[in-house]
């Protein structure tokens, strides 16, 4: 999986680059068929905002995408809550997945056996 990380109007440090490479590769554990991810951090410039960093994260495995996105006054925990929802998502779209053929095979009837009658 290639993991890109970048930040939009602002330089993101090695230390914050490494964090969220440690932190959201942990989602490859739970399910390996994707392709990449990006990471975008930003931050608000305005005073009054408590959550001032913002970390989005955008996943993509064959077939289908997961946004997750989580703010918070420092990049770690921007990066925690982002991870958290990307997990659930994951999970879900796992589930899913794993569900959907045995419910095929669950619901087709058994063959019935056929009795020859002898006259």
């Amino acid at each position: 999986m290639h993991i890109t990380v970048k930040g939009k109007n602002l330089d993101v440090p090695g230390h914050v680059r490494d964090e969220a490479i440690a932190k959201l590769s942990r989602v490859r554990r739970l399910f390996d068929r994707f392709i990449d991810m990006e990471v975008v951090f930003s931050e608000e410039h305005n005073p009054r905002i408590e959550q001032r960093v913002h970390c989005e994260v955008v996943l993509h495995a064959k077939g289908k995408y997961l946004r997750a996105s989580g703010s918070g006054p420092d990049a770690s925990t921007a990066i925690d809550r982002a991870e958290a929802k990307l997990t659930r998502q994951v999970r879900k779209l796992k589930t899913k997945l794993v569900s959907k053929p045995r419910q095929v095979a669950a619901s087709t009837p058994p063959p019935m056996a056929r009795v020859d009658e002898a006259v």
